[in-house]
């Protein structure tokens, strides 16, 4: 499984009642592992387009896209934030509490997340769910 049983789990997205988010509509981040960032000199953490300024930048915490999260358009918010991974044994610990600690402030708002590794792109993706 993706990530470790104990911190999180994966639910398969299941048709709801209403529309389905659309990734298209969405808000889209990269989750660079820092066991990559050497290889490929990207950042480790959540690289994002800003979809207000359309600014790319990377985040190393989860508490830094709160603001982001907060001012995210209406439609953006019903499509939920997309998270792209890399290989699932990359991410340490402290990564996984990240991506734990994201689903938090999106929930808070009421955003669904949702996850999928690169390579299994685009019938992959999973609701994320905490526990």
């Amino acid at each position: 499984m993706f990530l470790r049983a104990s911190i999180m789990a994966v639910i398969l997205l299941a048709p709801q009642a209403g529309t389905l988010p659309n990734e298209a509509k969405g808000l889209h981040l990269l989750w660079v592992p820092g066991a990559m960032a050497g290889l490929s000199n990207e950042t480790p953490g959540f690289k994002v387009r800003d979809p207000l300024t359309q600014v790319e930048s990377t985040f190393a915490k989860a508490g830094d896209l709160e603001p982001m999260l907060a001012t995210l358009p209406p439609q953006m918010k019903e499509n939920g934030v997309w998270i792209s991974t890399s290989n699932a044994f990359l991410y340490v610990a402290e990564e996984e509490l990240e991506l734990k600690a994201l689903s938090d402030l999106a929930g808070k708002r009421g955003i669904n997340v949702f996850i999928c590794e690169l390579a299994e792109q685009p019938k992959g993706w999973k609701k994320l769910e905490v526990p």
